[in-house]
Parts: structure tokens; C-alpha cells; sequence
């Protein structure tokens, strides 16, 4: 009896040491299994946290391409680039992400969300592309704002938007990049757009503009707040693409094919130039002032459709050199002249377009200008800008108080 009581109990005995056994080891278990789905569940939570509909690159880093399931460096994208993403089901094995517009990939860790994509310069989306292709070589840079964006290891064949001696601008992702000579196989003749091409365009000026119920100036340089509405209306309603003093100075070198239906609205010295800002605003039209810095603060312009330009910072008084209305630019020392030049060009941020006070110049006006750093300069001459004028002496047609809309149009088709 003793010995099967013994038995008895070195079987239980056992049995008790098998159960906590067993448990130790299925708790084990579920502790590495909960472990596993805790880290699966972090590593869930850490991709997602880098995925957003718009994302932006933190550090240089690889571009891929996927190949029967595998990812194949293609290229490069620079630190500060933003991205949009195509829309997808984000897994704990998720490795990368796939970009919109570019079919490529790019790994996770290397982006951070944010809210939104930079409003990005579409200008360029009214030039006429070249009916021209550039064929780059099979490793490829794309510049812009003189920095490389996208190092891409494989031939790119693109329409030409812009011109440049250093190379050629492609649309690329949305966005204008530069493609330098250097990565540049052969540029070949493509029939991209066969839309016309402006072959002339008119530069407008006009100078104060009074609103409605003010009938203070009766001087032919005023016109009505009803006579701008009249002349930006007929530019609305016939389309027309309106400049600044850059696309101009590209159209002048050809370096960009620009709508038959172009223009570039000029306004002179800056009083009361305020007034056509809700104007320009309203009908969504773009202007350049050219302002007296002297006599006129800046700050007191400031919209994103009204560029503002040289018109000196003071040298707009008469009766200082022989001929004309005796603008200073003629004749004055070459050390007032520069002063006088660089002054103004500092307070407008470094603009390269500038007008001749009175319209007057000569040789040695143009040649301070150049010193200084000014790349075009305009005069009156009532007809249109062609390419390859002299960038120095750029006609405008001069609007008064009694241009009718009938001359109005005349003038500008």
C-alpha cells in the first residue's frame, strides 16, 4: 500500500512539474507572441508615420524602380525635394513608396509627412514648347535654382520649354528643371505644339490711373479707372497671356516660344500705382511698375501680380542735360549715375529691367546700365517688340486718357 501511495505520489508529483512546465513554456510563448505582434504593430506605426499623400525627402538618397518584385536603383533625389505619393494599403512590410507622376520608388525612412506641396511655378505651362526634343545621355542631372534635384541613371527624351546657352528646360514631374549641355546625347526636331507662336508682342505704358468719382487730373497720362477696366477686360476676354520683364527679355533672345496673344502691361514712376493693384488682382493680370525708389517706398506695391522694376532711384528731373527733357542719364558724372543705378537696384531686390526716365538715352546711358547690371531697359517708340532687338531700347506703346478701346486693340493684336 505504501509503494503504490508512493507511486501515486511521484506521478503527481511529475504531473505537477510537467503543467508548470508547460505553462512556463506556453506562457512563453504568448509573451514572444505578444512581443512579436507589439513590434510588428511599432514597425506598422513608425512606416505610416513617414506616409502622407505629400511628403518631403530629409536626406539625399536613392531612387528605385521595380522589377519582378525587386527594387533596382534608378537614380537619386535630393534632400528638401517634395513628392506627392500615390495613394496605397501601408503593411509592416512595406519598404517603399511609390511616387505620382515619376514610377519610381523611394525607401520610407528617407521622407516625412507634410501638410502640403509648395505652390509650384506654372508659368511655364503657357509657353509653347519647342517643336524640339532633348535626348539625354544615360546618367542625367535635372538643376534647379542652380542645384541638382534628380540624378537619374537612365535617358530621359523630353520637349524643350526654354532655352538657355548652358543647356535646355524640361517639364519634369510636374515642375521646369534644367538638363545642362554636359547630359545632353542630341537635341532633334519633334512637332510638339502647333499652336502660333507670338512674333511680335506689344509692351503697354500707362501712368496714373484715377478712380471713379475723382476728376482731379486732366493731363493725357491719366486715365479712368473705367478705361483700365475697359482695356483689362478685352485682355480677359481675348485670353491674353501677360508678361513679366524676364519673359520678355527670353522672347527677345528666343529662348522661349510665347502665345500669339502675349503682353506685357508696363506702369510709370509710382504715383497712384496703388490703385491698380485691386485691378490686377481682380482680373488676375500681371503688371511691372517701373518705380522711382527715391520717391516711392516699395512695400507700399507689394502683390504677386504687379512686379516692380527700375525707373531710377532719382533721376527722374528735368532740365539736367541737353536735348529732350534733359534726363540725367545722359550726361551726368559715371559715379552719380552708378550710385544713383545701384541704389535703386539694391532697394528692388537686384531687378534687371529698367526705364528710361523721359524715355531719353544714349550710348553712354546704356553703357552705365550695363555696368550696373541691368539686362534690359525701356523706351516709348509706339510698336511692337520682335526678337533680337536691341534689349537696351525696348519700345512700348504709350496709352493716354483718350485711347479708345478700338485703338487700344490695334495696338496690341
Amino acid at each position: 500500500m505504501k509503494k503504490k501511495t508512493k507511486v501515486v505520489i511521484i506521478i503527481l508529483s511529475i504531473s505537477v512539474i510537467m503543467l508548470t512546465i508547460g505553462s512556463f513554456f506556453f506562457y512563453q510563448q504568448k509573451q514572444q507572441e505578444k512581443k512579436k505582434m507589439e513590434q510588428e504593430q511599432a514597425l506598422l506605426k513608425e512606416i505610416k508615420s513617414h506616409y502622407n499623400n505629400y511628403v518631403e525627402v530629409v536626406k539625399d538618397t536613392k531612387l528605385y524602380e521595380q522589377e519582378k518584385k525587386k527594387y533596382k536603383e534608378i537614380g537619386k533625389v535630393t534632400k528638401g525635394e517634395q513628392l506627392t505619393l500615390i495613394p496605397e494599403k501601408i503593411t509592416k512590410d512595406t519598404k517603399y513608396f511609390k511616387i505620382e507622376g515619376l514610377n519610381y520608388y523611394i525607401k520610407y525612412k528617407d521622407l516625412k509627412k507634410i501638410d502640403s506641396i509648395e505652390e509650384k511655378d506654372h508659368r511655364y505651362k503657357n509657353y509653347l514648347p519647342f517643336n524640339e526634343n532633348v535626348l539625354t545621355k544615360e546618367k542625367v542631372n535635372l538643376y534647379q535654382n542652380d542645384k541638382v534635384a534628380y540624378t537619374l541613371n537612365k535617358s530621359l527624351d523630353l520637349p524643350i520649354i526654354r532655352k538657355e546657352d548652358i543647356g535646355s528646360y524640361v517639364e519634369y514631374n510636374d515642375e521646369l528643371y534644367l538638363i545642362k549641355n554636359e547630359d545632353i546625347e542630341k537635341i532633334y526636331p519633334k512637332e510638339n505644339n502647333n499652336s502660333q507662336a507670338a512674333t511680335s508682342i506689344a509692351t503697354t505704358a500707362y501712368h496714373f490711373i484715377y478712380l471713379n468719382g475723382d476728376d482731379s487730373c486732366n493731363e493725357s497720362i491719366c486715365h479712368s479707372e473705367n478705361q483700365i477696366k475697359e482695356h483689362f477686360n478685352y485682355l480677359k476676354e481675348n485670353n491674353y497671356f501677360t508678361l513679366t520683364t524676364k519673359e520678355m527679355e527670353w522672347f527677345i533672345d528666343s529662348k522661349v516660344r510665347l502665345p500669339e496673344k502675349s503682353i506685357l502691361i508696363t506702369i510709370d514712376d509710382g504715383s497712384r500705382a496703388e490703385n491698380f493693384i485691386p485691378l490686377l488682382e481682380e482680373y488676375k493680370i500681371n503688371a511691372t511698375l517701373f518705380l522711382i525708389t527715391g520717391w516711392y517706398e516699395k512695400e507700399k506695391f507689394a502683390s504677386n501680380y504687379l512686379e516692380i522694376a527700375s525707373h531710377s532711384n532719382d533721376l527722374h528731373i528735368p532740365g539736367k542735360c541737353p536735348g529732350g527733357q534733359g534726363g540725367p542719364i545722359k550726361c551726368l558724372e559715371k559715379e552719380t549715375l552708378l550710385a544713383d543705378l545701384k541704389t535703386s537696384r539694391e532697394k528692388l531686390d537686384g531687378t534687371e529691367a529698367f526705364c528710361f526716365p523721359f524715355y531719353e538715352f544714349n550710348n553712354y546711358a546704356i553703357e552705365i546700365l550695363k555696368e550696373v547690371g541691368f539686362k534690359t531697359a525701356y523706351i516709348g517708340g509706339m510698336k511692337k517688340v520682335t526678337p533680337g532687338i536691341n534689349k537696351y531700347t525696348i519700345p512700348r506703346i504709350s496709352l493716354n486718357r483718350n485711347t479708345t478701346l478700338n485703338e487700344y486693340a490695334n495696338y496690341i493684336k
